[in-house]
């Protein structure tokens, strides 16, 4: 019994300290606000509010990267948008489709679902919207928008030292056509979901990589 004890405590201590390292010095765990309902249609398909995901605590954006960042207007909570366009890159949206420098990037690959539901909070209603995926900045992934009624075509340069961030939601979007261009000192990269807003035992939102 004491030999097996003693070879548990040290695999704890093996595996446990450089966990706490890398908690305390790279990486950061944060639970997807609940109380925003514009938040949670904007972060859809690829997160749901009340989901647990990993970011890192230092981040050099990347093309691409779904970001957390500081909210702008509300001190002490954050937004989450990808990020489309650096300095010097001509931005716009268009029957909520983006553009940069006037290219696109449609994606071979297909959402798992053709079409999502989502609240929209500025109507107070459900709203269907096609899912279909993009590739930018060597990432996969899924958005959302309108086939009928999109948003109205916004058009922007982007600043030096800044970001212009859109939502994967872009029909119900808080992203920078709602707050502004985004210093990128003050984001974080979100890299990994631990598990869904349904908990543990929901295995296709448990231990996955977010693009």
């Amino acid at each position: 019994m004491g030999l097996w004890f003693r070879i548990l405590a040290w695999l704890l201590v093996l595996l446990g300290v450089p966990t706490l390292l890398l908690y305390a010095f790279v990486f950061d765990v944060w639970v997807v606000a609940k109380d925003d309902p514009l938040l949670a249609a904007a972060i859809e398909p690829t997160l749901s509010a009340g989901e647990i995901v990993v970011v890192t605590r230092h981040t050099t954006v990347g093309r691409a990267e779904l970001l957390r960042c500081a909210d702008p207007q509300a001190p002490g909570r954050f937004v989450v948008a990808r990020a489309m366009s650096k300095f010097g890159e001509a931005i716009e949206v268009r029957d909520d489709v983006v553009f940069v420098d006037g290219k696109h990037n449609p994606s071979p690959h297909a959402c798992d679902s053709p079409s999502v539901s989502v609240h929209d909070p500025r109507s107070d209603e459900e709203v269907t919207l096609a899912c279909v995926a993009e590739e930018y900045g060597g990432m996969s992934y899924s958005v959302l928008r309108a086939t009928a009624h999109p948003e109205p075509p916004t058009h922007a340069l982007t600043e030096p030292g800044k970001w212009y961030l859109i939502s994967d939601d872009r029909h119900v979007h808080l992203d920078s056509r709602d707050f502004g261009q985004i210093d990128p000192a003050t984001c974080q990269h979100i890299v990994f979901r631990l598990w869904g807003a349904r908990g543990f035992g929901d295995a296709d939102k448990r231990f996955c990589i977010i693009w």
